[in-house]
């Protein structure tokens, strides 16, 4: 199991540059798993496609119900105290860099 981040998610999903990179990723390890924050930022990231008209509604749709059964059961949430304690050892080792 590898963790994925939204832009991962959305190569796989929509045609880019990167859609390969991501398809061959899957073929080798197919349990993703993600933050479920991925959900709202991959309906953003859909309603940017249906603004340009690039999908159709239907489309997205569809789009993101496949990648919901592909992300299934491998959501989490992340523990909030982790993720400002370490963003605070990150800022402060780059505070401590700068000087």
């Amino acid at each position: 199991m590898i963790v994925v981040d939204t832009n991962v998610i959305s190569y796989l999903f929509l045609s880019s540059p990167y859609s390969k990179a991501a398809e061959e990723l899957y073929c080798k390890v197919s349990e993703w798993a993600a933050p479920r924050l991925w959900r709202s930022e991959f309906r953003n990231v859909l309603t940017l496609y249906l603004r340009k008209q690039l999908l159709s509604v239907d489309d997205t749709v569809g789009i993101f119900a496949a990648a919901s059964d592909v992300m299934k059961g491998r959501e989490f949430e992340p523990e909030a105290d982790k993720v400002l304690r370490l963003a605070t050892e990150s800022w402060q080792m780059l505070i401590q860099k700068r000087r």
